[in-house]
């Protein structure tokens, strides 16, 4: 469905971005400003029938197309999303996100994804009823991006979800990932301390503040260490000390060493130096891997009941392990 705004010549009393324009508005500021530029990326928000840009200045009888997805089948009774359950008792759901999986709806995307399906599943199970959707995400505790797989923990009751959230809050939930990443860094393990701020160019992405200084972003601590190399890349294994936006992919790409096929920050792009020599083992890759190589891999956390830790982990998923098996036999 498409949902079409036209411009109204009293509202352009002085020059106004879309962004802006559609924030205050359309939406109200119920929506994030950050959300609608996403979606501008996302060419879910068009300008009289084209893609547009974040900054683009509207005009008066300029046109504004929202596009949403609006598939009335009902996805979430049969599960064509095909959400894995990795473990569940009274208190706990922990799925295991595919790549791709959207987890959050917004208007480019109201119903194929993690939050619908997880809304479907309560009302089903008739379990947790006590949560409100917009306060409570249906005890969602955490997120991880789209194309990034791994496991996330939900909570069934509000204790739980206080519980659990705490353990956030004073950094005792441990979370580790897998991620293939370009080149190999100097040190076979290391700690990437900084900041990490929006980048004031592009709100959609993150980054390592230059002056260093809290006012600026949020202190941000990632320890790694090398599993394997593959002549121009790198397996790592990530533990996180603190759960910042991007956080992984913005320490790495700081470094220099982004990770494969992140297109948010510069893994889709071949290294000049690697070009001649392995131009057509990379383009394969990108094949078999068509997405940013990170996987949340492990999740150990402390049961609202035992008090004990509780330690999930996932296997690589497919696509990682494809990309994985080609560089042992190629590189």
């Amino acid at each position: 469905m498409k949902k079409n705004i036209y411009i109204k010549n009293k509202i352009l009393s002085k020059k106004i971005r879309i962004d802006k324009y559609l924030y205050i508005f359309f939406f109200k500021k119920k929506i994030s400003r950050n959300k609608i530029q996403i979606d501008i990326y996302n060419k879910n928000i068009l300008l009289n029938d084209k893609t547009t840009k974040k900054n683009k200045i509207l005009k008066n009888n300029d046109k504004i197309t929202i596009i949403y997805n609006t598939n009335t089948k009902d996805i979430h009774s049969n599960n064509i999303l095909n959400i894995k359950i990795h473990y569940e008792d009274k208190n706990i759901i922990v799925i295991n996100k595919k790549p791709g999986q959207v987890v959050h709806p917004g208007y480019g995307n109201y119903n194929n994804t993690l939050i619908n399906w997880l809304k479907y599943y309560i009302n089903n199970q008739h379990i947790y009823n006590d949560f409100n959707y917009t306060s409570y995400r249906y005890g969602l505790l955490h997120r991880l991006d789209k194309d990034t797989s791994g496991l996330l923990i939900i909570a069934k009751n509000i204790p739980t979800f206080y519980y659990i959230k705490k353990q956030f809050i004073t950094k005792t939930i441990k979370k580790k990932y897998y991620a293939l990443i370009w080149g190999i860094p100097k040190n076979k393990k290391d700690i990437i301390k900084n900041y990490i701020g929006r980048n004031k160019k592009n709100r959609i992405k993150m980054m390592v503040m230059n002056n260093n200084k809290k006012k600026y972003g949020k202190f941000s601590i990632t320890k790694y260490i090398i599993l394997k190399t593959f002549k121009i890349f790198s397996l790592i294994k990530c533990k996180l000390k603190t759960g910042r936006t991007h956080q992984i992919r913005v320490h790495f790409k700081y470094i220099g060493h982004p990770i494969f096929n992140d297109k948010l920050y510069g893994g889709n792009k071949i290294p000049k130096q690697y070009i001649k020599k392995y131009k057509h083992n990379i383009n394969y890759l990108f094949k078999i891997l068509p997405r940013h190589a990170l996987h949340a891999y492990y999740l150990s956390y402390k049961d609202p009941i035992t008090k004990n830790y509780k330690t999930l982990i996932s296997k690589l998923p497919k696509d990682m392990t494809n990309g994985i098996k080609y560089l042992k036999n190629k590189l």
